[in-house]
């Protein structure tokens, strides 16, 4: 397991937040996954603040499957209810794959069409 706390500055907050190393096929394109779950009470929120990494990351969640791009600035989610994803940190090699212009996708956040992935 890669250490969950690396670029998380609250982790009291996160209910459940893992790293996990990708498997020797796929570690040329991917540095780690990771994944956040959360189960809160009605009316209860929690505010992540997120450091971002200069890369991309795929992310799939409930409602569809993003690509994110690397971030100048913290940003910050809002996480209410019970919810998932499972992201995954892109190394350089995987991101032709995915994008034409990854400088394009600087602190953007692009839907990707994957239904077979989501």
């Amino acid at each position: 397991m890669v250490d969950p706390s690396r670029g998380v500055l609250f982790p009291s907050r996160l209910t459940a937040f893992h790293r996990y190393a990708p498997p020797p096929v796929a570690a040329d394109l991917v540095q780690w996954f990771w994944i956040p779950e959360w189960d809160l009470e009605p009316g209860v929120v929690s505010r992540q603040t997120v450091l971002g990494y200069p890369a991309l990351n795929l992310v799939v969640e409930p409602h569809g499957v993003s690509l994110v791009g690397a971030t100048t600035r913290m940003s910050e989610r809002v996480l209410r209810g019970c919810g998932w994803a499972v992201g995954a940190l892109l190394r350089p090699a995987a991101v032709g794959a995915l994008t034409s212009d990854a400088s394009s996708l600087v602190d953007v956040e692009q839907p990707l069409s994957a239904p077979t992935l989501h």
